[in-house]
């Protein structure tokens, strides 16, 4: 015979309740023949007697627990191994998977705008274009950047904030980088009313590298907009524009700041100072007649460590940074895919719920017998929970269906309250000469439990979690609690309404 755990410990509990009170006769016995003799005597000995057990039993705990202890393995730990080196065989897979996701979408609009979205990751593969976008807030000097990177001016500077609306992209040519590079300014960031904001990270999203332009010590939400980004993996040099207005010791100082306050998020040497557009420089000519002349003469755009950086970085890993940018919008595509079915298929489900309680409502009408509503009830939900399932893509045989039908009207029985006593109370009057009264009472009762059961079911199905009666009871609480019955009932006046 086997004994059960609980056995085994009101067993274990009585056996060490019976050696205890042996264990406390004995010391007992000894006290009561050494006290005749000396009381003193008598108690030392017990002392050292529990004295002794009590270290007894704390060596036999430490040598229980040495036992117990998992033992240390001698060989070292094996080292990690070394990351495989990504390649665009690997994205394109990626890639692939996708676009088979997007082929399940109905809605043509979303699938049409998906499938550009990919059809734009995969042209930039084959190209093997490398996106740069410099980003920062607003008047930080980005375009200046842009102007002296390009050897020509190409957009709109001026002192006042927010003077780049948009983004704006050119091509850009490395020396030491044979691929096309594509040169974005973005709006920048605190612009008056925010505008471009939006844009401006959702480009700085998408860059292969980074160039952060500040003006000066970085501000919170400068420093905000770094750490999300270097959380999507974004590689990111710093550059301080503007130094030609400050003292040599003033941008050693600063450029120390920044990198003590971006340790860990960018490497020390990928923080450079730069004078994208210095200020004139005052010059004065003194001429052989004694004369002088003074003029303001244009400096030119100091970002030689810029360069070089950007050089060094694309020499060791652009291939990387291009593939990781690559694999990293396929990934948030199919994020945005997924959550595109996910709503599609909901709101589906929402439709077969919706003709299913229909359904219900009708068969329960026109079912001659009382006795035939649950079953009938039953038959519709097992249909129902097999269209739901089809549109969820996950297999279930027509047994399965009935057994979870079954499950969900034993659940709702359970949980149904006055709801199951309305249905009950429409069965009753329908076999009674109050017929007519009891018909549509039944017939609406039997509807709102569908949809309750159904609603239940589809949001159990969406969040794909594994099959638990617990879970599944506790969302038929949760929409019994928030959809009642004198609602749904003049929803459903409304539905038969605009439907007849």
């Amino acid at each position: 015979m086997v004994l059960s755990r609980s056995t085994w410990l009101w067993l274990l509990t009585g056996l060490g309740l019976a050696a205890l009170s042996q264990y406390l006769q004995w010391v007992e016995g000894i006290y009561s023949f050494v006290a005749p003799y000396s009381v003193p005597l008598a108690d030392l000995a017990v002392a050292g007697i529990l004295g002794g057990t009590v270290a007894a039993g704390l060596v036999a705990r430490h040598w229980w627990q040495q036992v117990r202890r998992p033992q240390q393995d001698p060989t070292p730990a094996a080292k990690p191994r070394r990351r495989v080196k990504l390649t665009r065989d690997q994205v394109q897979a990626d890639l692939q998977d996708v676009d088979r996701l997007i082929q399940k979408l109905q809605d043509d609009i979303s699938r049409r705008a998906l499938q550009a979205k990919a059809r734009e990751i995969d042209r930039r593969l084959a190209q093997e274009e490398l996106h740069l976008v410099v980003f920062g807030t607003a008047s930080a000097g980005k375009t200046s950047l842009i102007n002296a990177l390009l050897g020509q001016p190409v957009g709109e500077t001026a002192p006042t904030l927010g003077t780049t609306q948009q983004g704006s992209i050119h091509t850009y040519q490395l020396e030491g980088w044979s691929g096309p590079i594509s040169l974005t300014d973005t709006p920048g960031l605190l612009t008056i009313g925010g505008a471009g904001e939006a844009e401006a990270r959702a480009l700085a999203q998408k860059a292969d590298l980074l160039i952060l332009v500040v003006a000066g010590d970085l501000l919170a939400s400068e420093y905000a907009e770094l750490l999300e980004l270097a959380r999507l993996g974004k590689s990111t040099i710093l550059a301080l524009n503007k130094t030609d207005q400050m003292l040599p010791e003033e941008v050693e100082i600063i450029l120390a700041h920044l990198r003590q306050r971006t340790a860990g998020v960018i490497p020390p040497e990928q923080v450079v100072a730069i004078a994208a557009d210095p200020e004139p420089l005052k010059v004065r000519y003194c001429f052989p007649d004694g004369s002088r002349q003074e003029t303001w003469e244009p400096q030119p755009p100091d970002t030689g460590a810029l360069v070089q950086q950007m050089a060094r970085l694309l020499q060791q890993k652009g291939s990387h940074l291009r593939l990781a940018n690559a694999l990293l919008q396929t990934q948030t595509l199919s994020e945005a895919v997924q959550q595109a079915l996910r709503e599609e298929r909901y709101h589906q489900g929402r439709q077969i719920v919706e003709r299913m309680q229909w359904a219900t409502a009708a068969a329960l009408a026109v079912t001659p017998l009382p006795a035939l509503d649950m079953l009938a009830g039953v038959v519709i939900q097992a249909r129902m929970i097999g269209e739901l399932h089809q549109v969820f893509d996950r297999r279930i045989t027509l047994q399965q269906a009935q057994q979870m039908a079954h499950s969900l009207a034993q659940m709702i029985v359970q949980l149904g309250g006055l709801e199951l006593a309305t249905q009950a109370l429409g069965s009753a009057l329908k076999a009674s000469p109050w017929m007519l009264m009891g018909i549509p009472l039944q017939a609406a009762s039997g509807a709102y439990l569908t949809r309750v059961a159904g609603l239940s079911y589809l949001e159990w199905l969406q969040s794909g979690d594994p099959w638990q009666e617990e879970l599944l009871q506790e969302r038929l609480k949760q929409q019994l609690h928030s959809r009642y019955p004198l609602a749904f009932l003049k929803q459903l006046a409304r539905q038969a309404h605009s439907s007849s």
